[in-house]
């Protein structure tokens, strides 16, 4: 398959629309968490599953409740007792969602990689879409 072929141009054209969603995808996500509000906790407990690592941690609530979640890690490794940053989402007064603060390391490496594709999209683009050169 050529590049510059009619499946060639597509498959440029899809990474690059495909990364481009991602990318913003990515930018709202971050962008919403950071509204969320934020509450000094601490950790209760690391947690190592394969790979993947979370902690339990306590926090409080602004009507004074104290809640337990676990959340997962992204940033550097937490021990127990440590004091962490924790981004909830309140509706109707409970909280739906939560993520350590930390968290912003994911969304930067998750938003140079799709930066890094929509470059290499575009390049391929380039490619794809410029005249063919005639070979007289």
């Amino acid at each position: 398959m050529s590049v510059k072929s009619r499946r060639g141009r597509l498959v440029s054209g899809l990474v690059l629309v495909g990364a481009v969603i991602g990318l913003v995808v990515v930018l709202q996500s971050a962008a919403q968490q950071r509204s969320w509000a934020s509450s000094e906790g601490t950790v209760q407990e690391r947690l190592k599953s394969g790979k993947s690592a979370s902690v339990r941690v306590e926090y409080a609530l602004p009507d004074g409740s104290r809640q337990v979640a676990t959340l997962s890690e992204n940033g550097p490794a937490r021990q127990a007792g440590e004091r962490v940053t924790v981004r909830y989402d309140l509706v109707d007064g409970r909280v739906v969602d939560a993520a350590l603060a930390d968290n912003d390391e994911a969304f930067w490496v998750m938003g140079v990689m799709l930066g890094v594709v929509i470059l290499g999209g575009i390049g391929m683009n380039l490619i794809a879409w410029a005249p063919r050169r005639d070979d007289d």
